[in-house]
């Protein structure tokens, strides 16, 4: 009996730490965005839900999280599923909501690498004040190890979303905080998480990103969408780097797949 009893406290504290350690999406320590501050963020929904963010980068594409839209591997949910709210920092009214003709998820996408899709809308957009598309990263050479990372190490960033407060609960505005940029060796060093296609985000115990925030925008003072993000690892807040995905890494993909 005693052996059986702790079979079973061992099964739970292994299903627990399976739940903890897997790849997740909350911004921590952050504050509400103002109107019109961040045009090219959408909420992006599944069954009428939000699930994630998605960036607006040109009148008929947004970029997302691949994990946020995918049914199996690069075989992507029904875009009969999707709609995308526009428009509007609140989650839950306001804007426009527009359909999802495509999703494309990246072909080598897997285990939360490759993490990035594109989504076409079934209907242009029109450019205001309260919508807009992202500005890409120019063109370079991520793969060289003689060239300089860019964004350099500790480069301070905006991140968005909306998701879970530090009360546990989800905020109905669009939420921001302040992240930096952790290089590549610092990243893998960190969390052994050193891939050329990501870029790392450093921040304060009880900071960053967390469920409901994938698919969010990494922006730098220059108004350049220089990722997005992916998952943090264990729980949020912790000392542990958030992953975004590289934006930079995938511009070429990203323009071979314009509509």
């Amino acid at each position: 009996m005693i052996a059986s009893r702790t079979l079973s406290v061992l099964c739970i504290c292994i299903a627990l730490g399976l739940v903890l350690a897997s790849p997740q999406g909350r911004l921590l320590g952050s504050e509400d965005a103002q109107t019109s501050e961040f045009p090219w963020v959408a909420s992006l929904r599944l069954n009428k839900a939000h699930v994630c963010s998605a960036n607006i980068i040109s009148a008929t594409q947004l970029l997302t999280a691949a994990h946020c839209v995918s049914n199996v591997g690069t075989t992507p949910v029904s875009v009969d599923q999707l709609t995308v709210r526009v428009g509007s920092i609140n989650q839950f009214a306001g804007g426009s909501l527009v359909d999802v003709k495509q999703v494309v998820i990246h072909p080598s996408y897997g285990n939360f690498l490759h993490d990035l899709a594109i989504l076409t809308l079934s209907e242009a957009l029109t450019f205001g004040d309260k919508i807009n598309k992202i500005a890409l990263p120019a063109p370079g050479n991520d793969t060289d190890p003689e060239v300089e990372e860019v964004p350099a190490n500790g480069t301070p960033v905006y991140v968005t979303g909306w998701g879970e407060q530090l009360d546990g609960t989800s905020n109905y505005k669009l939420q921001k905080s302040n992240l930096n940029t952790l290089s590549k060796p610092y990243c893998e060093l960190s969390a052994g998480y050193g891939y050329d296609s990501v870029l790392c985000l450093s921040h304060a115990e009880n900071e960053g990103v967390c469920r409901g925030d994938d698919g969010g925008s990494v922006v730098d003072d220059d108004g350049v969408l220089v990722g997005v993000v992916s998952f943090f690892f264990g729980n949020c807040g912790t000392k542990y780097p958030d992953i975004s995905t590289r934006i930079s890494y995938y511009l070429s993909w990203i323009e071979a797949n314009e509509q």
